[in-house]
């Protein structure tokens, strides 16, 4: 679900053909949301007054906001609310969805962006409130700071720079739409509420040492800490043409030396398109 109108550009990403029901909303009609199939218009001055109820004491789900997104997500096995964090719609919208999709009982994963510096104090300030409402609304957060992909390319324009950070945000999605089964939904969640935050690293390699240059390059992500002992837990997924039992234990085994601390999940899936080489993408909770 992409909230506010970077989490639809970052939906645009997602290809089509996964088998995900995506779902744009937003406080108004924005050509972010073209070509996304279902769409939703929620009042943006409602949002954060809805998302802030605790829905322990408050099950009911009984504003016009609440049902028009239960209605969206109702009968699904994950949801992943998608958002720029800064503005007055995506963060307050991604946490009244983890709300209701709470009371539903279905697991949540959301895939947030922080705003640059240069986007201004109020904006870094009104994102951290949004980041601290949200984390207690979902099961996991996925956080990207944008300054950070601007240290590994300082000259890409601010613009170039949203669109590519929406590509990589989009990354982990697409892997566990190809990797996941019904069956691991609960797994991921068991493993998501065992720590507070995450961070996302990919890695590609060919050759005789591909698995180790791949973990090794995803564990050098700018969002993830140099210090890998403060990894806890890792979800590991692996796109290869020959991927296998024998490819998952090797790929297991350098994660495992990558973040000696943490706990592994693995899933994996085979992609012709990758030719000869082997992709890894790692969630890593600190």
């Amino acid at each position: 679900m992409g909230c506010g109108g970077a989490g639809c550009n970052i939906l645009q990403q997602v290809p089509g053909d996964l088998g995900l029901t995506r779902v744009a909303l937003n406080d108004g009609a924005h050509r972010s949301m073209a070509g996304i199939p279902s769409r939703l218009l929620l009042p943006q001055g409602s949002l954060v007054g809805l998302a802030s109820m605790d829905e322990v004491a408050v099950k009911a789900l009984s504003s016009p906001e609440e049902k028009a997104i239960s209605g969206a997500i109702l009968n699904h096995d994950l949801v992943v609310p998608v958002a720029g964090l800064g503005g007055s719609t995506g963060g307050p919208a991604a946490a009244l969805v983890g709300r209701v999709a709470r009371i539903l009982g279905t697991p949540t994963l959301a895939l947030v962006a922080s705003p640059f510096a240069a986007e201004g104090l109020n904006r870094r300030a009104s994102a951290e409130r949004a980041l601290e409402l949200l984390s207690k609304k979902v099961d996991g957060v996925v956080a990207f700071s944008n300054d950070e992909l601007l240290r590994l390319a300082p000259k890409l324009p601010l613009v170039k720079a949203f669109q590519v950070l929406g590509a990589i945000m989009a990354r982990p999605l697409v892997d566990l739409a190809w990797s996941m089964t019904r069956t691991d939904v609960a797994t991921l969640r068991d493993v998501l509420r065992g720590s507070t935050r995450w961070r996302f690293g990919g890695g590609s390699a060919e050759g005789k040492h591909r698995t180790f240059e791949a973990v090794e390059e995803a564990f050098a992500s700018p969002w993830i800490p140099s210090n890998r002992d403060a990894v806890e837990r890792v979800v590991a997924i692996v796109g290869s043409p020959d991927y296998g039992e024998a490819l998952a234990g090797e790929v297991a085994h350098e994660v495992r030396l990558a973040a000696p601390r943490a706990q592994v999940l693995l899933g994996g899936y085979p992609d012709p398109s990758l030719g000869s080489r082997l992709r890894v993408s790692v969630l890593t909770g600190l």
